[in-house]
């Protein structure tokens, strides 16, 4: 086969290292690679830029810098992997320009959705990066925020016309990218589309313990890659798990809990006794019921760009309606405290200095609550743990905590399947208001539950272990924080006398080649759509539910001593004691 690399964002060396070691791998069994770059022809506004905080307003000096890195990685790429191909820039004449500055001036907010160029939806495909730069929940753009889509669309224009012709002149059996939704990216993805040509994309997996270790390798986008992980849910469901992917799986709830992670958004849990109750003027004859709230741009951006379906039979169409009947549904019932937790992400964290649209309509829908409803606010740097400590029930939409909470083997209910992308047979499901009153009734009544816990573990074997290639043999950087001061000493004088050396090290230190490297060549060669596709065929350790069990439970201790602590619960119904009674 010939496999077309699209990469023009080698600055962001994790994205571009792991692409290569592919890219490299499919080139040993035999398929012709062919690599392309950007050669500053992004050099407006890129996605390494924004990465490393500048935008198209920096100072020129500035983004030529990000240019420099971008091409020294990728020559570095060239030279150590043996790469050839060409660069966007070396595609384009001096017409397009001409072409690109015309398409730009002639473009308003209300002609957005038709801007296209060579058939590619150039105008929303370039939505993505200002909607979740600005954690916008509409397509509406005046001011600054129109001069930063323009100059998005710049360079989806760009990626348009040079794309169209390398894959004209070199007519590959598949294109890759690293993250699909990426407006350059996924440019190349519809004109591969549109050509009848599979596309695939690569991206980290999402074990935050091995992060950088895993990696997701899917045909078409992430949310089908998903998808199809879950329908191949039953074939998994039954299986036990090995003690060692046990362990693995609770690495990752150990980086989570522990809130350094760029990627965790919930302060870490109290090492001290933490009284929800008190903290909130709870009684103690009420069930706690914690309703996770999701932002909403990256649905919105992901909606906008096509890579998400409309799912226009919702019970609540917007997440705020869901929130609102929760509070109508509250007031009615004084047995219940709903203790509503808006997400850190719609206010300035450590991964975004904006606060979002939805932060604002909600400040506005929560000035008057029934006594028996409060807010958790992100300014008040509560974990979510520490409300999993006494919580009776979660309430879920689409937030990563549904399956969070399942795995510690809280109840969880969710009003809309299709908007999870995990097994909903994990949660409690109602897709009417009246079942919805009857599951959390049943979620309250039925409590925590090892069986939901021995499930979403073996859910997230599927999405943590068996659904991802591994190039660990040749890529050992951890993310999890664990390096000493020392050692983060040493990296920093490192790259200030020597500014490549972590990437030479690197390319230098990996392996001959991956010990996944047939897993790798099969899905490409098959064109399968996951690694677990019944075509590629992967093993699974056969273990019995008696090994299993053992493991999880030691596992699960684990869990309550990270979150909870060693000492003695003080009461027997928190979820502290259950899971610490397990040892």
């Amino acid at each position: 086969m010939k496999i077309l690399f699209f990469a023009p964002h080698a600055a962001i060396w994790v994205h571009a290292f792991p692409e290569a070691l592919i890219a490299e791998t499919l080139a040993q069994s035999g398929h012709t690679i062919v690599y392309v770059s950007c050669g500053e022809a992004l050099q407006k506004v890129c996605i390494p830029m924004n990465a490393f905080g500048l935008d198209h307003l920096s100072p020129l000096k500035a983004r030529q810098e990000m240019c420099r890195r971008c091409g020294e990685h990728t020559q570095l790429i060239r030279t150590e992997f043996g790469l050839e191909g060409c660069d966007l820039a070396g595609l384009l004449e001096p017409a397009d320009w001409e072409t690109v500055e015309q398409l730009l001036a002639g473009l308003s907010p209300d002609t957005i959705n038709a801007c296209t160029i060579q058939g590619v939806p150039v105008g929303r495909l370039a939505l993505y990066e200002p909607i979740l730069n600005r954690k916008k929940t509409e397509t509406e753009f005046a001011g600054d925020e129109w001069d930063e889509y323009l100059a998005w669309l710049r360079g989806a224009v760009v990626a348009t016309i040079a794309g169209s012709r390398i894959i004209e002149r070199e007519r590959p059996d598949c294109v890759v990218v690293y993250n699909s939704f990426y407006s350059v990216n996924h440019v190349m993805c519809w004109l591969a589309k549109d050509r009848g040509i599979p596309h695939y994309f690569l991206h980290a997996g999402g074990n935050l313990s091995c992060r950088l270790q895993k990696l997701m390798v899917g045909r078409d986008e992430a949310y089908q890659y998903l998808r199809r992980l879950v329908d191949r849910w039953p074939q998994f469901s039954h299986r036990p798990c090995a003690p060692d992917i046990l362990r693995e799986i609770t690495n990752h709830f150990l980086v989570l809990f522990g809130g350094q992670s760029v990627f965790s958004y919930s302060a870490r849990a109290s090492q001290e006794p933490f009284n929800v109750r008190e903290r909130y003027g709870i009684g103690i004859d009420q069930k706690i019921v914690v309703a996770t709230m999701s932002s909403n741009d990256e649905r919105v951006a992901a909606k906008v760009i096509g890579v998400l379906p409309d799912t226009p039979r919702l019970l609540f169409p917007q997440q705020v309606d869901w929130i609102k009947w929760l509070i109508e549904f509250a007031a009615e019932r004084p047995d219940i405290f709903l203790l509503i937790r808006v997400h850190p992400r719609d206010f300035p964290n450590k991964r975004e200095g904006v606060k979002s649209e939805q932060a604002r309509n909600l400040e506005a829908l929560f000035r008057q609550l029934p006594n028996n409803v409060c807010v958790n606010w992100p300014s008040e740097h509560v974990s979510l743990y520490d409300l999993a400590n006494e919580a009776a029930v979660f309430l879920n939409a689409w937030s990563s905590a549904g399956k969070e909470m399942s795995l510690l083997g809280l109840p969880v209910v969710i009003y809309a399947p299709e908007l999870i992308y995990y097994p909903s047979e994990l949660n409690y499901v109602g897709t009417t208001k009246e079942e919805l009153i009857k599951r959390i009734d049943q979620a309250l009544q039925d409590g925590w539950s090892f069986d939901k816990t021995r499930a979403t573990y073996r859910w997230l074997a599927l999405e943590y272990h068996y659904g991802l290639i591994d190039i660990a043999d040749s890529y050992p950087l951890k993310e999890d924080g664990s390096s000493s001061v020392v050692q983060r000493l040493v990296k920093r004088v490192r790259r200030w006398g020597a500014p490549f050396y972590q990437q030479k090290h690197d390319c230098q230190n990996r392996s001959a080649r991956l010990r996944s490297s047939e897993v790798v060549d099969s899905v490409f060669r098959l064109l399968a759509e996951t690694p677990v596709d019944p075509k590629v065929g992967s093993a699974i350790p056969d273990i019995s539910a008696k090994e299993e069990e053992t493991a999880l439970r030691l596992e699960l201790v684990r869990v309550g001593k990270a979150l909870f602590g060693t000492g003695t619960p003080h009461h027997s119904h928190t979820l502290a004691a259950r899971l610490l009674g397990l040892g």
